[in-house]
């Protein structure tokens, strides 16, 4: 199976997840709004929004890991399966889904401003390196056929998003790291930070065996 035809309906339901959270701080009023949550946070609400259609395995060891320290296996924040075939971690048993059969997901969020109403110095510069080396990093894991990139960014603007993600496309031409085609999709919010804007982007990795193969 690949997942490539399945990302932007991918981004549909993480944009519903992000829609039915700020729905939900509205309704209680809550003073401070998802901008204010930490990556951590949002990635456990985000796992759950997705687990009403997947199975989904969070802080799962990359399958090239295997057999180091516990201590140095590198995760992925998300590993996605069709609904009733949880990931197999490690036994190939009946119903399981395996690895190569999964969608892998590295999950990051980025905010233009952060309490107090300072701008995020972790905003721009940091958020692109940080992209960068999970793709690279997923892109030459060679038991893993599809996975994904996904930024959660918190803007003043749409304008502002389509700018910032142009921005880091360029910079993944710099670095000469092939991505597929971006999938967006943006959410408004209240304005508690001087966000308004929250968009949701998917980057396909391009898998180095794939290139290898095409070669």
């Amino acid at each position: 199976m690949s997942w490539a035809w399945y990302l932007g309906e991918l981004a549909d339901h993480l944009a519903r997840g992000v829609a039915d959270l700020e729905a939900g701080l509205a309704l209680e009023q809550a003073p401070h709004g998802l901008d204010a949550w930490d990556e951590r946070a949002l990635q456990q609400a985000l796992a759950a929004a997705l687990a009403r259609d997947h199975e989904v395995a969070r802080e799962v060891h990359y399958p090239s890991t295997a057999g180091k320290k516990l201590s140095h296996r590198a995760r992925c924040d998300l590993v996605v399966s069709p609904a009733g075939a949880p990931l197999s971690r490690g036994e190939p048993l009946p119903g399981l889904c395996l690895p190569e059969q999964a969608l892998w997901l590295e999950l990051k969020v980025a905010r233009q401003w952060r309490p107090g109403g300072a701008r995020d110095g972790r905003y721009g510069a940091q958020w692109r390196r940080n992209l960068v080396a999970d793709l690279q990093k997923m892109s030459a894991e060679p038991k893993i056929h599809d996975a994904a990139l996904v930024l959660v960014a918190f803007t003043e603007d749409e304008a502002s998003l389509r700018r910032d993600l142009d921005g880091f496309e360029a910079v993944l031409v710099r670095a000469d790291v092939i991505a597929g085609f971006r999938q967006v999709r943006t959410v408004a919010i209240s304005d508690r930070l001087g966000h308004r804007t929250c968009g949701v982007a998917l980057w396909p990795t391009v898998q180095r065996a794939a290139i290898a193969c095409a070669g």
